[in-house]
């Protein structure tokens, strides 16, 4: 499947602002000898809103150059799984099972449970609007 010009337009505007972001709260919220907060920061935060972009997109509404700019362009370059799996390894390497664990489980847990969230806001959203 090919993507028509303006939806790779949007794709790539979106990964440009997302990386950004990235950067910016990676900088803003830097590691910790406990946690590396930034990181945790920026992929709990894209589980918020991919979960308010599938229910968009779920309820036929979305329009598809704003879905793909947001979820894969700006929550693609946002998020980041490879460096939660870095910093758990690291963890691990160096003894800090506990920290270790508790960052996978918030990650993995929050994440599901902000996506639920995000999907939530938007059936509300739409029911406010009807």
């Amino acid at each position: 499947m090919s993507l028509a010009p303006r939806d790779a337009i949007a794709v790539g505007i979106g990964g440009l602002a997302g990386a950004g972001t990235r950067w910016a709260l990676v900088e803003a919220l830097p590691a910790t000898d406990i946690w590396p907060w930034g990181v945790l920061a920026v992929n709990l935060a894209g589980c918020l809103v991919l979960g308010y972009l599938a229910a968009a997109a779920w309820s036929a509404r979305a329009e598809l150059p704003m879905t793909l700019g947001l979820g894969t362009g700006f929550c693609g370059s946002l998020t980041t799984f490879s460096a939660l799996t870095v910093d758990v390894a690291n963890m691990a390497r160096d003894g800090d099972w506990g920290f270790a664990a508790g960052y996978l489980a918030l990650s993995v847990l929050g994440g599901v449970a902000l996506a639920v969230v995000g999907a939530a806001l938007r059936k509300t959203q739409v029911r406010q609007a009807q």
